[in-house]
């Protein structure tokens, strides 16, 4: 069987999404893991990206798309970690350790530590909905269609994500107010 050739204008595609997006899908996992697993999982989206790259979508799309990608190689990734750990509890029985990376998370005061538990308490849909629109900066309709949900469920879901954080966060807000996003009109972000 003769090896698989890629075009030349795929080659050409593929370099360049790379070199505009990894440092934005590096930043997703890193986020999301921690940096050395980031790492990983940045090389691994782009690997499957490489193996798709005709079906990957034109700008402003592609970000989006990557990202939809990199949270199904995280997702596989906190499997292995859940199993990891199970394997971890039976083999504890016996003393052996191995140890578990958390993600790293640059905190600079309390407020950021109470902010953090906050958003880890969102319903998980609801907390990769808000790190989508706040830390990836993405558009309303990149989620929806990212998370194949309609515009106006993203608006309510930021919304709603947003109210209950108000909510949990009123004492720290009133030495430092901020506003929730209004919900966009038709059209904008």
């Amino acid at each position: 069987m003769g090896k698989a050739t890629v075009s030349s204008e795929s080659q050409r595609v593929f370099e360049s999404l790379y070199v505009k997006h990894r440092l934005e899908v590096l930043a997703y996992c890193t986020r999301r893991i921690g940096p050395a697993e980031a790492l990983d999982a940045c090389s691994e989206t782009f690997l499957v990206a490489s193996r798709r790259i005709d079906d990957i979508p034109e700008p402003p799309k592609a970000l989006p798309y990557l990202y939809g990608i990199a949270s199904k190689v995280l997702s596989n990734h906190f499997r292995a970690l859940h199993r990891r750990s199970r394997l971890e509890a039976r083999l504890g029985v016996l003393r052996w350790h191995l140890h578990l990376t958390r993600p790293v998370l640059v905190i600079q005061n309390s407020h950021d530590e109470e902010i953090l538990a906050a958003v880890r308490r969102l319903k998980p849909q609801d907390r990769e909905i808000v790190m989508l629109y706040t830390w990836e900066e993405l558009s309303r309709d990149a989620i929806a269609q990212m998370m194949g949900l309609t515009r106006a469920a993203i608006d309510k879901r930021i919304h709603r994500s947003y109210q209950h954080l108000a909510r949990v966060l009123a004492p720290m807000l009133k030495l430092n107010p901020i506003k929730p996003p209004p919900i966009a009109k038709q059209g904008g972000t």
